[in-house]
């Protein structure tokens, strides 16, 4: 009998095991359910909201990034290699270029090139922190001439401080009269940034700072369908707070990246063309200068 009733007991033991298991892949199957219909998940201890990722951050470890129906950054860690606060990309395409502006000053551009430099974005003009006038770089002029006669391809970068969609067109009709009938190898770029407070300006004297993520994104669009419009390759400029903080880049899928991170190599989530990786590289002919690589050569 005590046999009869070890054998009972060890029945009913397993029966209650199956149940507990259905139980829980029940549940599994539920929260995955959930999950995909957008109510929010939890993984690693981190709830997931509706409308972002889990990613794994080379620098930051897991952390959240908005979800946009872009594709992701696909470069491969172990070809980004460092010498001398040089970043290179050993795939056989890639190239080294500048980004400058009269900051830079007088810059022999026979010297950047025979430095290995291969493009060069030059800052056109600019837009006015407080009275929001519009401004010819001073040294745009002698840089296009330079960096062209030198060999190098060039872009060039609009800095905006635009506050409604259609002061962004009327940089990019600007960008186009100051063009004039010069053919560009590279993009022309959008590039706003947030300014911020000092002793000498408030937020108040500042005219783009209380700009929204949203409104911006919308300034950028209408930017580059100018651009586009009128036959050039638009890009967007941003850093990777503005990214995962601030923008909206769903509205950019039609646009090139250009994406600035001070880091050995990039940790961005989404797909970029090209990547600005410091601003104190020492560039023969300049001195110290931001620097870039363009994995996909224009």
């Amino acid at each position: 009998m005590s046999g009869f009733n070890n054998k009972r007991i060890f029945l009913i033991c397993v029966a209650a095991l199956l149940v507990v298991a259905a139980v829980i892949s029940c549940a599994l199957i539920l929260r995955g359910e959930t999950s995909r219909e957008g109510e929010g998940s939890e993984s690693s201890g981190l709830l997931i909201p509706p409308g972002y990722l889990l990613v794994h951050d080379i620098y930051e470890g897991e952390r959240l990034v908005p979800e946009f129906d872009l594709p992701q950054n696909r470069y491969s860690l172990e070809k980004f290699q460092e010498s001398d606060g040089v970043v290179t990309y050993q795939d056989g395409k890639a190239v080294l270029g500048v980004d400058v502006s009269e900051h830079q000053e007088n810059i022999d551009w026979d010297q950047v090139s025979e430095a290995g430099v291969e493009f060069a974005m030059l800052r056109l003009g600019h837009r006015g922190y407080t009275e929001g006038l519009l401004y010819v770089d001073e040294a745009f002029e002698q840089n296009f001439e330079g960096a062209t006669a030198a060999g190098l391809d060039v872009g060039v970068y609009f800095f905006s401080q635009a506050v409604t969609e259609e002061e962004a067109e009327k940089e990019a009709e600007f960008v186009l009269e100051t063009l004039g009938s010069r053919e560009l190898a590279y993009p022309v770029v959008f590039d706003w940034e947030r300014p911020f407070p000092s002793e000498e300006l408030s937020a108040e004297d500042l005219r783009a700072y209380a700009c929204t993520g949203d409104e911006v994104s919308r300034f950028a669009v209408a930017f580059c369908e100018r651009i586009k419009k009128a036959g050039k390759t638009p890009m967007v400029y941003f850093n990777k707070t503005m990214a995962y903080d601030m923008l909206d880049l769903s509205l950019w899928k039609d646009y090139d990246f250009w994406y600035a991170e001070y880091q050995p190599a990039p940790s961005l989530y989404y797909h970029f063309r090209m990547w600005q990786f410091t601003d104190s590289a020492t560039v023969p002919g300049i001195g110290t200068v931001d620097m870039n690589i363009c994995f996909t050569p224009y």
